[in-house]
């Protein structure tokens, strides 16, 4: 997760199987906005996943 603190800093939280982490290095901050740019880039608008959704959930009926 990618939030932004009171202060307007950028935080990155990872949560893994026992715990979870927050990390505030810049460094590794901006790395994970960049990879999170990245995937949000790939992926299909709301209406178009809908739409996928509902095609495939046809070919399953």
């Amino acid at each position: 997760m990618i939030a932004s603190s009171s202060q307007g800093e950028d935080l990155v939280y990872l949560a893994g199987q026992r715990h979870g982490q927050v990390i505030d290095r810049a460094d590794y901050v901006r790395q994970m906005v960049e990879v999170w740019e990245s995937i949000r880039g790939e992926a299909l608008s709301q209406q178009q996943s809908l739409d996928l959704i509902a095609e495939v959930a046809e070919t399953w009926s």
